[in-house]
């Protein structure tokens, strides 16, 4: 008897594999695709070698069973698809790496299509090493084929696995191998567009399912309310909200203005779009049109409400949960309703007839196991382009979704041409549906179906605020003086680009006789949560508040001040930081001001100042020179200013980034050919990574101390099952209490198991409450 793991026979998990993602694969050909790579994946655990390890825990070369079991797979492909089809050599890959991260698959086959050359010495290795393992299946060949007789076919998507493994046992390897290069040859002159996406499915097909089935996880049945439920949920907590009353009759039509447009044309497109003025009710407006989409397509689709930052996914995640609230039994089995997923969340997934561990429910929220995931852009993209084991799981969740993209002019807008490209190529091969919404829409999509017809009435209506742009180069410090000069008895919010100016700015207002908060990711996300609460707290109350803060107020955030003041930065950013002033239309007309700071040591002449620390300077330059062109800009005029601003953008735009990655997901080059032209999939990433910044751990209260002894604790483990699941008790502690700070510090601090640590005895050294982490004046670092 042949074990997988040491408490389940290697033919069963074969079987629970198949069976845990065979029905999210509908296509004909990649059905019988999947059921080879399901039914393969393990064959190498048929040797005595690997059944020996299971015992002994000794894993020697002999016991790995990657690539044996990535032969048998693009064996059996090439039998049934042959080598005109991608499919043999997407099973290949699938196989190989589906215990670790993807990398090139050309470093698994010949250099040549002529065979194995001295320069594949590593290859020739891996092949000494299979014919030992081949020899020892054959040993066992019958017991084997015994298993394989007990798989139950269904003829449409039969496959003779008893002939297959016959003939594998007798074939020349190198010759597939040859064959399988030739069909990589064939794919990078061909540059097909949808090998990467098929690749990419059927990896997280088996990935997921091998996970769900070593665990022996409990895979839970997915809920979904109706439309009808949780609009009774929505008008319950309409009735108790405290708003304006033109604003919220305003917010009601929009509501049933995309209401009606999707019941005409729902099967029209499969990408919409609401572009519609700050503060109008686009997290009611885009989810609702979600759930009205999905009684309307039919079946139970996954509805991934997806924004930038983690800030502001509690806010909507919050809003989304008490509409549910109005269902029987919700809360005691809210996770098969709704789930958030984001770095900072305490992985806990509720479910009244069974009560999953924390390892349990990492798995099921990784792997999407919801009706509703309110996430960030970072884990959607990620699992859409990347080469991550770990992030690549859910992706076969993400099938058949609808998809919410909320404020995605967050996303640096080199990646837009990329992102567009992976959408459009999902929606068809994914069967997805996106729902695009914004104040100020991207320049992409333009053959989506616009749900708000006639939205330039409603961004003509509003007459909340005025753009006032003083765009002459000015020294920091005289800015500062003449905004205490002149301070009036308003609430104000100022929008630095840098963190080391707006440190300045709140160093300089701190002492004035009212209060003072600075916000930034200086500060810990524990601290900056808590801060955005006493801000929302004040400013309810009519308290004339001054908020210095850098961008992370832009998107979501849902705070009301009289007066903005913003550094110059991309035309977009201005009109979202227009959205925090005046936002709910319960005072006059709010006043925002646009500057163009520069250091105090600079000269006057120098161009965009601190903005050039962070932005391209095409953004920059548009953004002015549309600026320019009035003293002043009623909100009816924003929508006017974005348009242009995009369309601008999108003629000058470099697109040299996107492209470049766009080329490797046509040829499956996911991690080693870069070049000038060319950058491998695995260098994607949705927020550009800092190579001079380090995550520094800071401990500052009790609960941070406590956190990190027992994170010390948890490291001393020697059971990986026992130390993972620990950690995730205590992973909150260490994300909440984590920031990043200048490489150029890392030597003041302690190291401990890999953790860069500020002690509680000098934190005060290092960390202030309310400002964050003590830094050089000199450094112009952002966030």
């Amino acid at each position: 008897m042949f074990y997988s793991h040491p408490d389940k026979r290697l033919i069963e998990h074969l079987k629970e594999v198949y069976e845990i993602s065979q029905e999210k694969i509908n296509d004909g050909d990649l059905k019988k695709c999947f059921k080879i790579i399901a039914y393969t994946h393990d064959f190498g655990k048929f040797t005595t070698y690997f059944q020996k390890y299971l015992e002994t825990k000794k894993e020697g070369k002999y016991a790995k069973h990657g690539f044996i079991s990535a032969l048998f797979a693009a064996f059996c492909s090439l039998k049934e698809f042959g080598t005109e089809s991608f499919l043999p050599l997407i099973s290949y890959s699938v196989v190989l790496h589906h215990h670790g991260d993807l990398e090139n698959v050309d470093n698994h086959l010949p250099i040549s299509t002529r065979g194995i050359m001295n320069s594949d010495y590593k290859l020739a290795d891996k092949i000494e090493i299979f014919e030992v393992q081949r020899n020892d299946i054959i040993k066992n060949k019958d017991s084997i084929i015994e298993e394989y007789k007990t798989i139950d076919e269904q003829e449409e998507y039969k496959i003779n696995f008893v002939e297959y493994i016959q003939k594998f046992l007798e074939c020349d390897i190198v010759e597939v191998l040859k064959m399988l290069k030739q069909i990589k040859i064939k794919l990078e002159k061909e540059k097909s567009d949808d090998v990467f996406f098929i690749h990419q499915l059927l990896y997280s097909a088996l990935i997921s399912a091998d996970k769900l089935s070593a665990s022996g996880t409990i895979i839970p049945n997915e809920a979904f309310a109706s439309f009808a439920e949780l609009n009774r949920g929505r008008e319950v907590m309409i009735k108790t909200a405290i708003n304006n009353l033109g604003i919220n009759e305003i917010r009601n039509e929009i509501f049933e203005r995309i209401q009606k447009n999707l019941e005409k044309y729902y099967n029209k497109s499969r990408i919409f779009t609401i572009t519609a003025p700050t503060g109008t009710g686009k997290t009611f407006a885009g989810f609702f049109a979600a759930v009205k989409l999905r009684e309307l397509l039919g079946g139970n689709r996954r509805i991934v409400y997806s924004l930038p930052f983690t800030s502001i996914i509690d806010q909507n995640y919050e809003t989304i949960y008490q509409i549910h609230k109005v269902l029987k039994n919700f809360e005691r089995e809210s996770s098969k309703y709704i789930i958030k997923h984001h770095s900072l969340v305490k992985p806990e997934y509720i479910e009244n007839e069974y009560k999953y561990d924390l390892l349990e429910s990492e798995l099921l929220i990784e792997n999407w196991s919801s009706g509703i995931i309110v996430t960030t852009f970072v884990q959607l993209f990620e699992t859409l382009i990347s080469t991550r084991n770990r992030m690549l799981k859910k992706l076969i969740n993400i099938k058949g979704s609808i998809i919410i993209l909320d404020e995605i002019q967050a996303i640096d807008i080199s990646l837009l041409p990329l992102i567009e490209y992976v959408l459009e190529k999902a929606t068809e091969l994914y069967d997805l549906r996106i729902i695009l919404m914004t104040a100020t829409k991207p320049y992409i999509f333009k053959d989506s179906l616009e749900l708000l017809d006639n939205n330039e009435k409603y961004f003509s209506i509003f007459n909340r605020t005025t753009l006032l742009p003083n765009l002459s180069s000015r020294k920091l410090e005289d800015f500062i003086k003449e905004l205490k000069e002149n301070l009036q008895d308003k609430s104000y919010l100022i929008v630095c680009n840098t963190i080391n100016s707006s440190l300045e700015v709140y160093e300089n207002l701190k002492g004035i006789n009212r209060p003072v908060f600075y916000l930034s990711t200086n500060l810990l996300p524990i601290h900056r949560l808590e801060k955005i609460k006493k801000i929302k707290e004040l400013l309810s109350k009519g308290e004339k508040i001054i908020l210095v803060s850098t961008q992370v107020v832009e998107a979501g955030v849902d705070i009301d001040f009289d007066v903005v003041i913003r550094d110059i930065g991309p035309l977009d950013s201005i009109i979202q930081c227009a959205g925090r002033c005046n936002r709910n239309n319960l005072k006059e007309n709010g006043t925002v001001y646009v500057y163009s700071l520069i250091p105090n040591e600079s000269n006057n002449d120098l161009t965009y100042g601190y903005g050039r620390y962070i932005y391209g300077l095409t953004t920059l330059q548009e953004t002015k020179k549309i600026l320019q062109k009035s003293e002043k800009y009623s909100e009816k005029d924003y929508f006017c200013l974005i348009s242009e601003y995009f369309k601008s953008i999108q003629e000058n735009l470099s697109k040299k980034r996107s492209e470049n990655l766009i080329k490797s997901i046509k040829t499956l080059n996911f991690s080693e050919d870069k070049s000038e032209n060319i950058t491998p999939i695995s260098d994607f990433s949705i927020i550009e990574n800092k190579p001079n910044f380090v995550d520094v751990f800071v401990m500052c209260d009790d609960i941070s101390e406590e956190g990190f002894k027992r994170f010390c604790d948890i490291i001393k483990l020697k059971d990986y099952y026992e130390k993972r699941e620990k950690y995730l008790e205590i992973k909150p502690i260490i994300s909440n209490y984590t920031i990043s700070v200048p490489i150029e510090y890392h030597s003041s601090f302690v190291e401990q198991f890999g953790l860069y640590v500020i002690p509680r005895e000098i934190v005060n050294d290092y960390y202030n409450y309310e400002t964050g982490f003590k830094r050089h004046k000199k450094s112009y670092d952002i966030i």
